[in-house]
C-alpha cells in the first residue's frame, strides 16, 4: 500500500490498484484502526499526521455526516499472541540477551497499542463531541510519535534476529480503553494520564500533567 500526493492531500493506493482516499482526519483514523499489520499501521499513522499538520487534510471530520463509531477492537496481526495480563511472561531485569529482547518486544507492543489508542480517541470522540482543531493536532502528534517509536523498536528487533510477535503479550491498555469508551474525560484520566504515563508514554500537549489547550 502506497501513498501518492494530490490536490486534496494524500491518497492511499492498495497493491491491487484500488483507491481508498480518506477525506478527513477521522476517516484516516478509522482506516488506521482497520489496518492489521503493525508496521503498516504505524506508517499510515505517520503519513496521516504529517498530512494533517501541514494542512493537506482540510477537515478533522465532516460535520454533515453522522459520526461513525470506531471498532470495539482495532485490527491486529494474528502473529501477536495475546494473553491475560496475569499470564504474560515476566520480563526480567535485562541481565541476559533473552531478557533484553523481551523488554524490547514489550516496549514495541506498548508503542503499537499506543498508536491505536491515539487514533481511537480521534475517531471515537473527535466528531462526536465536535472537538476543536487543537484536540486533533495534539493527538495527531502523539500518534505520530508512538508510530515512530514502534518503527524504531520493530527495526531493532529484526536487527537482533527477532520480530514483533515473536513473544506473547497482553492487551491491558486496550481493556482500560474499552472501560472508558463512554467518556472522553474518563479516557484521558485513566488511559492517557495514568496507564500510559506510568509506561513512559506522553499525555496530550507533550506533557504528563499539563492541561491541554482544548480542555476548555
Amino acid at each position: 500500500m502506497d501513498a501518492v500526493g494530490g490536490a486534496g492531500g494524500a491518497v492511499v493506493v492498495d497493491k491491487a490498484g484500488g483507491q481508498a482516499p480518506p477525506k478527513t482526519l477521522v476517516d484516516w483514523a478509522l482506516k488506521i484502526l482497520d489496518t492489521a499489520d503493525p508496521d503498516e499501521k504505524a506508517r499510515l499513522g505517520d503519513l496521516a499526521a504529517t498530512e494533517w499538520l501541514r494542512g493537506a487534510i482540510p477537515l478533522p471530520y465532516d460535520p454533515a455526516q453522522p459520526a461513525r463509531a470506531p471498532p470495539d477492537r482495532p485490527a491486529r496481526s494474528d502473529a501477536v499472541r495475546l494473553l491475560p495480563p496475569s499470564q504474560a511472561p515476566k520480563l526480567g531485569k535485562g541481565g541476559s540477551a533473552q531478557s533484553r529482547l523481551a523488554m524490547l518486544h514489550s516496549l514495541a507492543h506498548i508503542e503499537s497499542w499506543a498508536v491505536d489508542l491515539s487514533w481511537d480517541i480521534v475517531a471515537r470522540f473527535g466528531a462526536q463531541l465536535r472537538m476543536p482543531r487543537g484536540f486533533f493536532d495534539d493527538f495527531a502528534r502523539v500518534a505520530q510519535d508512538e508510530g515512530r517509536h514502534f518503527a524504531v523498536l520493530s527495526a531493532r528487533l529484526r536487527e537482533l534476529g527477532s520480530h514483533y510477535g515473536a513473544l506473547p503479550a497482553h492487551d491491558g491498555l486496550w481493556d482500560s480503553a474499552m472501560r472508558t469508551s463512554h467518556c472522553l474525560l474518563a479516557r484521558l484520566a485513566v488511559e492517557h494520564c495514568v496507564h500510559e504515563v506510568s509506561q513512559g508514554i506522553r499525555c496530550p500537549s507533550n506533557h504528563h500533567i499539563k492541561i491541554p489547550r482544548w480542555w476548555g
